[in-house]
């Protein structure tokens, strides 16, 4: 989306504008938008809001040259399913230091970035954020942006600090099975053993033999894979993790886990 365009900048109105997205004031910017056709920033700032209210984005985009043109492109990459694309915008705003950041701003760039699966990005911005703040808004998502890169002793420290705001079936699940991955079964146990709605998961010692009778039938059970349902998935899992198998069980778990990305980063 090359703009090329020029413009009378109105600091004082952009301010406005910017203060107003902060602190959550989406329809105000909108009403002001349209006070300002001529300025491309509010105009852009406008794109974002009504997106966020509406969770679509509207075509045409708005035209012109400003500091938020890489996340209206970001919008609209997104919308046609171009999440590469997208994810290189939002690359684009976050690489300029001097470019402001918020709550709204950061949510939309991580729903974009979990979409791509580019957690590196994700979870670097994620951390600008709360030293900028100090908001830890986003800790569900950066335990697992840091679960997603195999940063397994970072997921733990994260949850281990914020225990009490993580409760959790879904990030419980995540840090058990950064524990297991490191090789430390017994704690990964009680992780299990005290999941919020407690899950009916067995401890890595009492349930091993269990599933020797499935791992022996495994090559069935994967080839009708898209039938099972999520318990027997998680079971191949289970089999393939007390058996050695460390890859194929993470990438079953992954896979089950992959879930959870469509439950964080919703505008």
């Amino acid at each position: 989306m090359a703009q090329q365009a020029t413009q009378v900048l109105n600091p004082t109105i952009e301010k406005e504008a910017w203060e107003l997205y902060e602190v959550g004031s989406t329809e105000d910017v909108l009403v002001l938008s349209k006070k300002h056709p001529e300025n491309f920033y509010v105009q852009h700032l406008s794109y974002l809001c009504a997106y966020e209210l509406t969770g679509r984005g509207s075509f045409p985009s708005p035209k012109g040259i400003s500091p938020l043109a890489p996340m209206v492109e970001a919008i609209v990459n997104f919308e046609l399913g171009k999440y590469k694309e997208a994810a290189t915008s939002v690359n684009l705003y976050f690489g300029v230091d001097s470019n402001p950041i918020c709550f709204s701003l950061i949510q939309l760039a991580l729903k974009i970035y979990f979409r791509a699966d580019i957690y590196d990005k994700a979870y670097s911005i994620i951390v600008k954020y709360r030293k900028t703040w100090n908001d830890f808004s986003f800790i569900k998502e950066e335990i697992s942006c840091a679960y997603f890169l195999k940063r397994y002793d970072e997921v733990i420290r994260i949850f281990r600090d914020h225990m009490k705001a993580l409760n959790d079936t879904e990030i419980h699940k995540l840090v058990g099975m950064s524990l297991l991955f490191l090789d430390r079964h017994k704690e990964a146990g009680l992780i299990f053993d005290n999941i919020p709605n407690k899950l009916n998961l067995p401890s890595f010692e009492e349930k091993k033999k269990s599933y020797e009778a499935i791992y022996a039938k495994l090559g069935g059970m994967e080839t009708n894979q898209t039938k099972l349902d999520h318990k027997e998935l998680e079971d191949i899992g289970f089999a393939y993790l007390f058996h050695g198998e460390y890859d194929k069980a993470e990438k079953m778990f992954l896979t089950l886990t992959e879930k959870l990305k469509s439950k964080l980063c919703n505008v």
